[in-house]
């Protein structure tokens, strides 16, 4: 068999993300707008420009971004989409840097457990969390954009390492207790939802 291509993914207007930590929404205007708002800079925004001329606002600011383009805006350029996946992958990564870690000292608050420290960094493809036998915790970057639900599922998964370092049934048991169902089933519901997101999430986030 030959190697396996990976889904070719496209960031366009139909592109949609609505999570409770980051939002992403678009707008068409005409170019003339576009150049007038593009005109007004502050911190916050970015502008890609072909041939000198406003093709693409980025604007973010408290958990939104709000993508303004015009009809010119030519959503099959490489070049474009290179830009918009550096932003998206930049907002998600500094999104997360400030969310994840508060996240996790939320719980260990409520759950009366302790770790040495959170790391927010691009893990390996199946990978969404780790925990170190310091009881460090790393996880990947666009658990933000998780459902909430989803994301502190991560979270408590890897918290109950701080207790038990390996997958055997002490371990279901005890996240069963700090996730109040059975962690097994929960599991199994989880990993479906995410299914057919999680590949333009590696998308998104990926470093290259």
């Amino acid at each position: 068999m030959g190697n396996i291509r990976e889904p070719t993914y496209k960031i366009n207007p139909n592109f949609r993300l609505k999570s409770k930590y980051l939002s992403v929404d678009w707008y068409l205007v005409d170019d003339y707008t576009l150049e007038c708002e593009s005109a007004i800079e502050f911190q916050g925004r970015s502008l890609f420009s072909v041939k000198q001329k406003p093709v693409i606002l980025a604007q973010y600011s408290e958990a939104q971004l709000d993508l303004i383009y015009c009809p010119a805006t030519d959503f099959e350029s490489k070049k474009i989409q290179k830009w918009l996946r550096d932003l998206l992958r930049d907002v998600i990564l500094n999104t997360a840097k400030q969310i994840l870690p508060d996240r996790v000292k939320y719980w260990e608050n409520i759950k009366g457990l302790k770790g040495s420290g959170v790391t927010v960094r691009r893990l390996r493809k199946n990978i969404l969390g780790q925990c170190s036998h310091s009881n460090h915790i790393t996880l990947q970057p666009f658990l933000v954009i998780f459902k909430e639900e989803w994301m502190d599922g991560v979270i408590l998964h890897e918290m109950a390492h701080y207790k038990y370092k390996h997958h055997r049934k002490s371990f279901w048991d005890f996240l069963s207790k700090l996730i109040g169902e059975d962690s097994k089933l929960a599991k199994v519901k989880h990993d479906i939802a995410l299914s057919p997101y999680y590949g333009y999430y590696l998308y998104l986030t990926k470093n290259k």
